[in-house]
């Protein structure tokens, strides 16, 4: 069923997670960019489940022959490589979703092995009480584009709160869910919800 003009602004989550990828696109400017590091993240997904055909239909229809990971592409275009990827990691992660939560746990570990990233990964001790300054500066350098915040609700608990940020809540669940283990938490718990047009937040929490 393809999406009307009116259904892409809403804010209501569509029916499938690939109209809400369409819809979201929708909403993009010229102005909205994204690291190469998203798309690398995407691609060794992709090459870990053994699908080199649809890596190369992804960077086929980019029209980039690589990523570097700290240049700026077109955030639309890394939104329609994750369309276009979904419903062949849906089959591997047994549903969208979690395909999406998938992706945000890769590109969290990409990011961190790369550039300011491994430099913030080097800091010691590592406490998970560090994601407060963390987690928005990296969402800070990875895209042009959104407002990021953490919030504690507890010792061990918070609230990540994203504006304007074009990937889907199960995908920031991955990110913020990696993030935390990175910085030393264990058993994390992560849940989250839209509550906006592109607007969405997590709740956490770790032991």
């Amino acid at each position: 069923m393809a999406v009307s003009s009116s259904a892409r602004t809403r804010w209501i989550k569509a029916d499938t997670w690939e109209q809400e990828l369409e819809r979201r696109m929708y909403l993009m400017t010229s102005e909205d960019t994204i690291r190469g590091m998203l798309f690398n993240g995407t691609l060794e997904v992709l090459r870990s489940v053994g699908d080199g055909s649809l890596v190369k239909r992804c960077i086929e229809e980019s029209g980039e022959a690589r990523f570097l990971d700290f240049f700026s592409y077109p955030a639309r275009m890394h939104c329609q490589m994750v369309t276009t990827a979904l419903p062949m990691l849906a089959e591997q992660y047994g549903g969208s979703e979690e395909a999406l939560r998938q992706l945000g746990r890769l590109v969290a570990n990409r990011f961190m092995q790369v550039g300011a990233g491994k430099v913030m990964l080097s800091l010691t001790p590592r406490n998970p009480r560090q994601l407060v300054y963390a987690l928005p500066m990296a969402y800070r350098m990875a895209v042009s584009f959104g407002e990021y915040e953490v919030r504690w609700m507890g010792p061990r608990s918070g609230r990540f709160v994203l504006k304007r940020d074009f990937m889907p809540h199960p995908f920031h669940e991955g990110v913020v869910e990696t993030s935390l283990e990175l910085w030393g938490a264990r058993e994390v718990w992560v849940s989250g919800r839209p509550t906006g047009g592109l607007d969405s937040e997590c709740d956490f929490c770790w032991q």
